[in-house]
Order: C-alpha cells, then structure tokens, then sequence
C-alpha cells in the first residue's frame, strides 16, 4: 500500500468511534442503540482491533451485525463487509439507509434455518460474536455452514460468555441460576417480542467451545479470556477482582476464538 493510501485510512479507534457515533443516532424499532451501544463500545473496540491483526482487505461476513457498530468500523478500515441479521433487523429503514451510505451489504439471515444465502467459499473471515449464546437450537449444523463459506484457510472470529466463569460459578453456588429467569422466556412466548435476543441459552466452557467448532470443521488457532466491559467497580474491590483475574483468567466472564477451516 502506498502512502498516500496509509494516510487516508482511518485509525481503528476513529473508524470505531465514527461508528458508535453514527450508529447511536439512529433511531432503531428493535433497540436504543445510544444505550446498546455505550454498553458493548469496549467489545467493539476490541473486535476490530483483533481483526486488524487477522489481515487487511478482508472479504468479511458479520453474523450478528445488530446495530451495525462493528461492519462499519471494519468497512471504514478497508475490508469488504457483508453484515448479517435477523430479517427484522436488517428491515429497519434508519438501519439499512446506514448501512447502504457505509456501502456496507446486508444479507438477511434465519440460523435456525442453517444454510446461509451465499456461495461456497465467499469470505476470509466470519465475526460472529455475542451470538452462539442466543441461539435456542443444535448450532453445529450452521457451523458446518460457516466452513463451507469461508475460503480454505479462512476464518471465524467467536466471541461468547465463559460458562465457568467466577460470576456463573458464584450464582449456582448459592442456589441461583446463571441463564435467564422464567419470567424472560414467558416475555419470549408474546409476538412482539418472541425472540432469542437477550436471552441466553446456552454458555460454553472452553473445552465445549473449542470442541462445537472442532466438530464443524474448525480448528482453534487462539483463545483467551478476557472482560465484557472494563471493570469500574471502587478501588479496593476493584484490585482485589484484578487479582483474582489474573491468578486465575479461566474465570473472567468472556473467552474469545479464532477458529481456521482446516
């Protein structure tokens, strides 16, 4: 890349500040995006920094798009992005007009339904983070999908909670569940809201996670764990928790994977 190329693109911290700001004034039917957004920036930030590393002018699916943050960021940073959502998502006038300015593509999506409405072999790399979670049925099927889009040698970029995290394991030790309450899957039953988002399923443990895409085809090349968000909890409690991560990292709440179609 020339020079004058180098000067033109933008940093990673101004493409995804440009779009957390963008994307924040919108005025979505399915979500606040300024509230969404503030929540999850700092997993933005970290998706498209790791992504940099992976490689420039990246052919990239992003499953999971949702307020479209991470798409424009990796757009704006010169990679061709294809972000993909659920029909309703991706239906939402202020959402696509947004998207279509960025010139990033949409592809509408069920997972449920597997197979994904593109050929064989059309990405370098599959995002598809906060979602594995979410979803309410058998999710190696679409992982086999995955391996069959992405080109040989490509990649799937997962971010999802840790199952035993400190958290989780602290909640069952005192009789309480880790996943959502009764009261979340009777809101799930009514129309308007019948939706796996927000809710979780089913969390993985790091064995587990590297094994459902071991089975689909997709060898683990990294994994970490890591925080969702940056812990601003006082002082004292504050060390004591950095610690306690640091001894010990299986048990902050995030892990992160780069699989590889072998």
């Amino acid at each position: 890349m020339n020079t004058s190329e180098n000067k033109s693109k933008p940093s990673v911290d101004s493409a995804v500040d440009y779009a957390i700001s963008q994307s924040s004034s919108l005025n979505l039917s399915f979500e606040n995006a300024a509230w969404y957004n503030h929540e999850l920036g700092h997993t933005f930030r970290r998706t498209v920094e790791d992504i940099a590393v992976l490689g420039n002018g990246l052919r990239i699916l992003e499953v999971g798009s949702f307020t479209g943050v991470v798409s424009v960021a990796l757009q704006r940073l010169g990679h061709q992005v294809t972000a993909s959502d659920i029909h309703f998502v991706l239906e939402d006038k202020a959402l696509r007009a947004f998207l279509d300015a960025e010139g990033v593509a949409v592809c509408p999506a069920n997972l449920s339904h597997s197979q994904l409405p593109v050929p064989d072999e059309s990405f370098d790399l599959i995002v598809f983070n906060e979602v594995l979670e979410h979803l309410n049925f058998n999710p190696i099927p679409l992982l086999r999908e995955f391996a069959r889009v992405l080109v040989p040698g490509g990649k799937v970029y997962c971010a999802t909670p840790n199952l035993a995290s400190a958290k989780n394991r602290w909640l069952m030790m005192r009789g309480k569940s880790y996943i959502n309450p009764v009261k979340d899957l009777v809101r799930n039953l009514t129309p308007n809201t019948g939706m796996s988002v927000g809710l979780h399923w089913r969390e993985w443990s790091r064995a587990e996670f590297v094994e459902v895409f071991s089975v689909a085809g997709l060898k683990m090349v990294s994994h970490r764990f890591t925080l969702v968000t940056p812990n601003r909890s006082k002082a004292l409690r504050r060390t004591m928790v950095g610690l306690m991560y640091r001894c010990f990292p299986s048990l902050l709440p995030l892990q992160v994977g780069v699989f590889q179609k072998e």
